[in-house]
């Protein structure tokens, strides 16, 4: 895990896959096209809402630095 102090274009994103809401942060590739997903949910919500609102901790936690998150490549 990796902890960039400052993400630009940070967005929250949220979901439904396997029949579960999902939410992820994403950011603008630096080099290329396209965005880099940057932190992500491993539980399984039951409701729309309940992924916004714990995307929305995430992301708000983030403009805090405290966001814990893989970088993938």
């Amino acid at each position: 895990m990796k902890n960039p102090r400052c993400l630009p274009d940070l967005t929250l994103h949220v979901f439904e896959q396997d029949g579960g809401w999902h939410w992820g942060l994403t950011i603008e590739r630096l080099h290329g096209t396209g965005k880099k997903v940057v932190a992500f949910s491993e539980k399984v919500f039951r409701s729309e809402a309940e992924a916004r609102a714990d995307g929305k901790r995430a992301y708000d936690n983030e403009h805090e630095g405290g966001l814990r998150r893989a970088a993938l490549v």
